[in-house]
């Protein structure tokens, strides 16, 4: 398994990752030989977050006798101080481990939350705190727009940026954040690499990132068959030749003219509607494994498709034109069939 450098961090990383959203799918028994085949494919960065069910459980459980084969990351929306130091305890009871090497404030997706983030009792100040006391080894930060990850590590020294790119969502935003943590030397860990789930040559996807300058991709695995074949790509790491690339493109093709790449310039809504969210889930409850979890989501939701009053402000704001309430409402059908 190839290895980059992770930013300014000095952890050599896999170039191929472990997303751990899928994996609490699985019963924890069912989880260890898992994380052990992940382990012993030279994937050595598992990702992982507070908010995915008990996923950290299940790779603490995982990793152990291991731990020192394993670089682990994991994240929370904390946005106070107090707040990041009681979710990194929490992180390192789940884990079982006494340091975690990465930590990331999760889902900053707008201006108000990243300066509550960068505030003076903000969650940057919790994680500087617990990084001084030996709990937390490097400080990172996600979100889905790229706009305001780029603000972000213009204002504050996060080591790492996490955030979505894949062939279908690549915009000017996402490559001026790609140039711009290359030249600060941020580790970038890309997300939703086969746009979660719906793009149906993922070694071809995994192989098109790696072309770019990205640091680790974390496509999210449930089955031993999907751990080996996608640390296959890890291992030789070979650009696309021209028939690949235009056999990737043609794939793809019938998702780019509807496909809400979560930039989530069309929020907010006047009422409450979490348009991105219906976006993401309407996209994913397509791949079998992962239509019960969405619909699961989706029926949680207080406020849903069915509360657009159809005023269009979405549409105006939409960046690539889509037509947003035709297409929540198509979502609302297939999360509520």
């Amino acid at each position: 398994m190839q290895q980059r450098m992770l930013g300014q961090t000095g952890l050599q990383v896999s170039i191929i990752g472990f997303g751990g959203i899928p994996i609490r799918k699985l019963t924890r028994k069912e989880s260890i030989p898992l994380i052990k085949c992940v382990l012993d494919s030279g994937i050595n960065f598992l990702d992982t977050a507070q908010g995915y069910g008990d996923s950290e459980i299940k790779i603490g459980r995982g990793i152990a006798g291991r731990r020192e084969e394993a670089i682990l990351a994991t994240k929370s929306p904390c946005r106070t101080s107090k707040g990041a130091l009681k979710d990194i305890e929490v992180a390192l009871r789940r884990l079982s481990t006494e340091i975690i090497d990465l930590y990331q404030v999760h889902q900053v997706s707008d201006e108000k939350t990243l300066n509550q983030v960068l505030g003076s009792e903000g969650a940057l100040k919790g994680l500087e705190k617990a990084q001084k006391q030996g709990k937390i080894k490097h400080i990172g930060i996600t979100g889905h727009n790229a706009d305001i990850l780029l603000s972000a590590i213009r204002r504050a020294k996060f080591e790492t940026v996490q955030f979505p790119f894949n062939i279908v969502e690549d915009g000017e935003s996402q490559r001026t954040l790609l140039r711009e943590a290359k030249e600060r030397n941020i580790g970038v860990i890309i997300m939703k690499p086969l746009a979660g789930g719906i793009i149906e040559e993922p070694a071809l996807s995994l192989r098109w990132i790696l072309q770019e300058d990205v640091t680790v991709v974390i496509p999210g695995m449930i089955l031993s068959w999907e751990v080996e074949a996608n640390a296959r790509v890890g291992e030789k790491n070979l650009p696309l030749t021209s028939e690949e690339l235009a056999r990737l493109k043609k794939a793809v093709e019938p998702l780019e003219e509807e496909f809400c790449r979560r930039c989530m310039y069309c929020m907010p809504c006047p009422e409450g509607v979490p348009i991105y969210l219906i976006q993401e889930l309407g996209d994913k409850v397509k791949v079998p494994q992962a239509r019960e979890l969405c619909r699961e989501i989706y029926a949680k939701l207080k406020v849903n498709a069915l509360d657009c009053s159809e005023c269009g402000e979405c549409e105006e704001k939409c960046p690539y034109h889509l037509p947003i309430r035709k297409m929540i409402k198509e979502k609302h059908l297939l999360l509520t069939q």
